[in-house]
């Protein structure tokens, strides 16, 4: 079994890189993933999961690979996701289409900020994650 991860990166104000996140209802503090599908294609699969988990439409052209990494035993494929021409607002909810119908509350959380949660907020194979993606990008 393999991972993909689209990643969304921003820069705020106070010139500090931000990540989109997720609040799972009972499994803590996220980023988007999902599992590769037999013979699927890394970007689309990526395209499929963003859209399943957050509702965010994206095109492959909007996507560039950053690589892929043993995260908790399992390769993970990262990719980053353009979105310079949507206006994704601060905060959102969206029910998901897999992951049992789920409410994800999104949010945006700067880098340093995010890496210094406790584990009881945030599972340590996503802090394994986002330290790859920030030293790949």
């Amino acid at each position: 079994m393999e991972k993909v991860c689209p990643v969304i990166l921003r820069t705020n104000t106070l010139k500090q890189i931000e990540i989109l996140v997720f609040q799972h209802p009972v499994a803590g503090i996220q980023i988007v993933k999902g599992t590769l599908e037999m013979q699927e294609p890394i970007l689309d699969a990526a395209i499929r999961e963003l859209f399943e988990e957050s509702g965010i439409s994206r095109k492959i052209e909007h996507c560039t690979y950053i690589g892929h990494s043993q995260i908790a035993s399992i390769s993970w494929h990262f990719i980053a996701v353009n979105i310079q021409d949507l206006n994704l607002a601060e905060q959102w909810q969206y029910q998901t289409l897999d992951d049992y119908g789920h409410v994800f509350s999104f949010f945006w959380l700067p880098v340093p900020r995010l890496l210094a949660l406790e584990q009881d907020q945030i599972h340590p194979k996503y802090l394994d994650a986002i330290r790859y993606i920030m030293n790949n990008i």
